[in-house]
């Protein structure tokens, strides 16, 4: 997919004015990502591009929406940061089972990791077809 061709179809959604204006500011980042270096995008470095005042409340969403909109540019994954082992990458199935039921089995020990979200870190990746 074209980020130009889904920056067009995203402007000419129906999304609230705000959010549509900061979806439309981080597909503009995103397409001055060279090829290869998307693949690890904390929210960081989103806020750290964006002009002006754009708040974490304002900009979680809109990477929500990057991620699900028809022809997606992004995929959220996750990384649980332990004492021990160190940072671990999360399968997506087992990221998506964390964001559907707050739980969460660490991938080495196989035991339940309390309050798991305290520990698991986000990031996103350009879809290989963006």
């Amino acid at each position: 997919m074209d980020l130009g061709d889904f920056r067009e179809r995203l402007a000419s959604s129906r999304l609230e004015p705000r959010t549509l204006g900061v979806c439309l500011a981080l597909t503009d980042v995103l397409s001055d990502v060279r090829p290869g270096d998307g693949q690890h995008l904390g929210l960081a470095f989103f806020r750290e591009r964006l002009e002006g005042n754009t708040s974490y409340d304002e900009i979680l969403p809109a990477l929500s929406i990057l991620c699900s909109f028809e022809g997606a540019i992004l995929e959220m994954h996750g990384y649980l940061d332990d004492a021990e082992e160190g940072q671990l990458h999360l399968q997506d199935e087992d990221f998506s089972e964390l964001l559907v039921s707050g739980q969460l089995v660490h991938p080495v020990s196989g035991e339940q990791v309390p309050n798991p979200m305290a520990h698991v870190r986000i990031f996103y990746s350009l879809r290989g077809d963006a």
